[in-house]
């Protein structure tokens, strides 16, 4: 039931319940016994009768509110993309990490993560005492695995005397967490001479040593004796790996070899390795800038009946950077 303007003077009304066109009864009519739906679009017929409703009694259409709605949906889009971008980058998600850690020289661009303050100054205090140790043997306190590496100091040192780095402190105030397990730091210092290097210590709260092998860069045998000897079985080295093009001798064919540069890590040799084209060990030891350069714990030999003294097979990777983990296969 609904009521109708006294000022209608049209032929009929629109129910606003059914939106069905009803035809009003004149004074002489009597009412009809059903009520049909009006026919056609009587576009004159509407006008007459919208015209007489007062502005709050006509009946309110769905598509207002739809309208309102595609309005505000977009706009409630566009202020959290923009509350997004406004937040600090501590707030967003990390990136994800796209090089598995298997992958050593794929993973050397990643950001380390830091460690807490609680750990800075007591791994720098393992760092101090190792690097002020005035004999090998207090030295060894501060390393990891002390007798596995007393024999390799030993031969390190050749007769030579001792002689402690110094230690004039940490550099910046953070240290960098390189590994998912939470037990490898790369720490920067400045040593009693003003040379600034990088030191791993590895371990867990209360129980951090240094990896002096990392630290000195030693090797399975001295490099004047590898490229002398020339051996065909692998020895273990540290190197830093950059990439180069170089096809000669033993190695012409480029289809069948990549080509690195291999530098000692106190730059005294330099040489070529080759690994072969489309490898798995290619794909592992490759820099992620093929301009860059990455630390790397290399498995090296010569080819029988090598022609030249600087150029070999890379045969193996192990550890990450220059550190030999636990279960990596080197001496």
């Amino acid at each position: 039931m609904f009521r109708v303007p006294r000022d209608h003077d049209g032929k009929g009304v629109v129910c606003p319940a059914c939106r069905i066109m009803l035809r009003l009864p004149g004074a002489d009519d009597e009412p009809p016994p059903l009520l049909t739906p009006a026919a056609g679009d009587d576009s004159e017929d509407l006008e007459e009768i919208e015209e007489g409703w007062d502005k709050d009694d006509r009946p309110q259409s769905g598509g207002d509110l739809k309208f309102l709605l595609g309005l505000a949906v977009p706009a409630l889009v566009m202020l959290g993309l923009f509350a997004w971008w406004m937040a600090p980058d501590s707030a967003k998600a990390p990136p994800v990490n796209l090089f598995p850690f298997s992958s050593v020289a794929q993973n050397t661009d990643a950001t380390p993560a830091l460690a807490p303050k609680s750990l800075i100054l007591e791994i720098e205090s393992v760092v101090k005492s190792f690097l002020e140790a005035p004999t090998p043997e207090e030295a060894l306190r501060h390393v990891r695995d002390p007798e596995k590496t007393a024999p390799k100091l030993e031969a390190w040192l050749a007769g030579k005397t001792y002689t402690a780095p110094g230690f004039r402190g940490v550099a910046g105030d953070s240290v960098a967490g390189n590994d998912a397990t939470g037990e490898f730091f790369t720490v920067k210092v400045r040593t009693g001479d003003f040379e600034m290097r990088e030191i791993v210590v590895i371990g867990r709260e209360g129980n951090f040593k240094v990896d002096w092998e990392s630290w000195v860069g030693w090797s399975e045998m001295p490099w004047h004796e590898f490229l002398s000897k020339r051996p065909v079985e692998g020895k273990w080295f540290r190197v830093e790996l950059s990439w180069v093009q170089y096809y000669n001798f033993d190695f012409k064919d480029e289809t069948d070899w990549v080509s690195y540069r291999l530098e000692a890590p106190d730059g005294s040799t330099s040489l070529f390795g080759y690994v072969p084209f489309a490898s798995p060990l290619d794909e592992k030891i490759r820099p992620a800038d093929e301009n860059g350069s990455v630390k790397l714990l290399l498995k090296l030999k010569f080819p029988p009946g090598a022609v030249s003294d600087n150029q070999v097979i890379i045969e193996g990777i192990s550890g990450q950077d220059w550190v030999e983990m636990p279960g990596s296969e080197s001496p």
